[in-house]
């Protein structure tokens, strides 16, 4: 009989990565291929995607890119931009084949890291059911996010009753005034990221390049499994949400808004149509994505959706004492400052080289 082996998967073994993942009920959208893919290509990352093998049968995965630079060091990520990710283990194990597997998948791992001469490794968020092993491999816990989640099995109108009264009525006013929402289309993708593009110069944050928007368009759009939509108004893009569908969950990746327009409170509107959709298609959970509690205007915007709140955790391992990215840190307090002040055109320019450096 065939004895398990650690591999590298290839672009061959898609198909098979997708079907595990897909399967498996602690999945999330970010562990298919695709987003791989996407930032791989992209930011011309390493990707190392384990997997534990018997045959043909996969008994669990891995999913990791190495992200190096020479500001932020190098890094063996699962996976970088998001908030779920690590590890996945058939849940058809007995509880001492699952410990195997799982030590298999995090040996190698940590060969490679030392291969790769990287200064940890980080797991965002994996499945509660590994946590425990994680740290019982020395893997140190670190809680840096929240998250809020909204029950999308209740009625209508309950939901629209459990938001805060300062959102509720943002989103009555919004419901008020004359905006229409459109899916994007490719046309569509250009504006909302020229409206991406003005955001982040706000928020003092490196973009992403269109290119990365344009792949994530290209690998979830055709298949279902991104939505994304524009808030018009005078027949103007004014906001947008960007986000993902996966088994029963909806995912908020981003939003933007024209400033201009803020007081017509549009992304209220676009979010309160996303859970519309979400209700009507049979989702159950609205993940709102992650949050700083640092940063208190989005904190409190996403709190007022009367969603759960619930805390992220992701695991660290590494042989030395580093400084793991941190947006309070103060390299990156200045270079929040340098970004607010850059040339829009500037910023699309050179920015996805320094944000695909960050890999947060």
């Amino acid at each position: 009989m065939a004895e398990f082996s650690v591999v590298e998967c290839a672009e061959d073994d898609k198909n098979l990565w997708n079907e595990f993942v897909r399967r498996n009920p602690h999945s999330h959208v970010y562990h298919l291929w695709e987003w791989g893919d996407v930032i791989c290509r992209t930011y011309k990352y390493g990707r190392r995607y384990l997997a534990v093998k018997k045959d043909e049968d996969i008994f669990g995965i891995f999913p990791c890119v190495f992200v190096k630079s020479l500001i932020f060091g190098k890094r063996l990520i699962s996976l970088p931009f998001v908030e779920y990710a690590g590890p996945l283990l058939r849940n058809d194990m007995d509880a001492s084949t699952a410990k195997s597997v799982l030590t298999q998948l995090l040996d190698h791992s940590g060969r490679l890291s030392k291969k790769l001469k990287a200064d940890y490794t980080e797991i965002r968020q994996p499945p509660m059911s590994v946590s425990p092993m994680l740290q019982s491999m020395d893997f140190k816990p670190l809680q840096r996010h929240v998250t809020f989640r909204i029950n999308l099995t209740k009625e209508e109108s309950q939901i629209l009753k459990d938001l805060k009264k300062k959102c509720r009525n943002s989103l009555r006013k919004a419901m008020k005034a004359d905006i229409k929402i459109e899916e994007v289309d490719l046309a569509g993708l250009e504006q909302y990221y020229d409206l991406y593009l003005d955001a982040q110069k706000r928020r003092g944050s490196p973009p992403h390049s269109f290119d990365f928007f344009h792949r994530a368009y290209d690998a979830f759009k055709p298949t279902g499994l991104l939505w994304m939509t524009l808030a018009m108004y005078d027949d103007k893009p004014v906001a947008g949400v960007m986000g993902f569908y996966f088994r029963d969950k909806l995912y908020w990746f981003g939003n933007v808004t024209d400033k201009k327009y803020s007081s017509l409170n549009p992304t209220n509107l676009l979010l309160w149509h996303t859970i519309q959709q979400g209700i009507e298609n049979g989702y159950k959970v609205f993940d709102l994505g992650q949050t700083r509690e640092e940063d208190r205007g989005v904190y409190r915007f996403k709190s007022g959706w009367g969603g759960n709140e619930i805390s992220l955790e992701d695991f660290v391992l590494s042989s030395k004492s580093v400084e793991l990215p941190n947006p309070s840190q103060r390299k990156y307090v200045f270079l929040s400052r340098v970004w607010s002040m850059m040339p829009k055109a500037l910023a699309r320019r050179i920015g996805p080289k320094v944000i695909g450096g960050i890999g947060l």
